[in-house]
């Protein structure tokens, strides 16, 4: 098995060209609707893994959201979609299919090689949206009806409860694991040898540095495990 890793709301970054979109919108840029707080640092922990692969974007999700479907209404946010089809067309080939073509490359790589990839795609959440107190520290999300999704969500949630027993871990929380995104396009091409698992980290720890280098180590550590499985 080949592990494989993404990060595709790691930054806040607006290339220069299309900063005149978000004049005034530079502190919506530093929420969680600009980027995950805290998941490009729980990715760079896991690189230090025996990982076969990893790629983060490197646009915020308001230039263009790389873990939605192309037809998705969400795929541009209210500053990118005023822009023209040719200047969407332009983002979409640069920055949407340069990140996903690639990852796509060494995903089908390794199912030639007859390998099965365990893809895991790390993002954090905000711990309150719309009035609602998020009730979890991590959430593992996996594909119900995927029997070794859910062997894999399992063995994951019970080693990092083993390192970090005083937080919580709950499956398919704050988010359901079937929706659209960057997991499930590969879920719909190779269903025998492709497992996908998104992790979630609550963003409260993304602005206390101890906390979060204590999370970020467990966390190396169980995908070690789960990469030895």
């Amino acid at each position: 098995m080949k592990v494989v890793l993404s990060c595709e709301h790691a930054v806040n970054t607006v290339p220069e060209k299309y900063k005149f979109l978000f004049q005034g919108a530079e502190k919506i840029l530093q929420t969680h609707r600009g980027y995950d707080l805290g998941a490009l640092e729980l990715f760079k922990m896991l690189q230090n893994s025996d990982i076969a692969f990893s790629q983060f974007a490197t646009v915020s999700r308001l230039l263009i959201d790389i873990n939605r479907s192309p037809y998705r209404r969400t795929l541009f946010s209210e500053f990118t979609k005023p822009l023209n089809q040719s200047a969407k067309d332009e983002i979409l080939e640069e920055y949407y299919y340069g990140f996903r073509r690639l990852f796509e490359e060494k995903i089908y790589q390794f199912w030639k090689q007859n390998h099965t990839v365990l893809h895991l795609s790390i993002h954090s959440f905000a711990p309150e949206l719309n009035g609602e107190i998020r009730q979890t520290d991590f959430g593992i999300l996996y594909h119900p009806g995927r029997q070794q999704e859910k062997q894999f969500a399992k063995i994951w949630k019970q080693e990092l409860v083993k390192l970090l027993p005083e937080f919580c871990v709950r499956f398919n929380y704050p988010y359901r694991g079937k929706p659209d995104g960057h997991v499930r396009y590969f879920r719909d091409r190779e269903e025998e040898k492709y497992l996908g698992l998104e992790f979630e980290m609550n963003q409260k720890y993304a602005e206390n540095s101890q906390v979060h280098k204590k999370i970020a180590k467990a966390f190396g550590s169980s995908v070690e495990i789960i990469n030895k499985t």
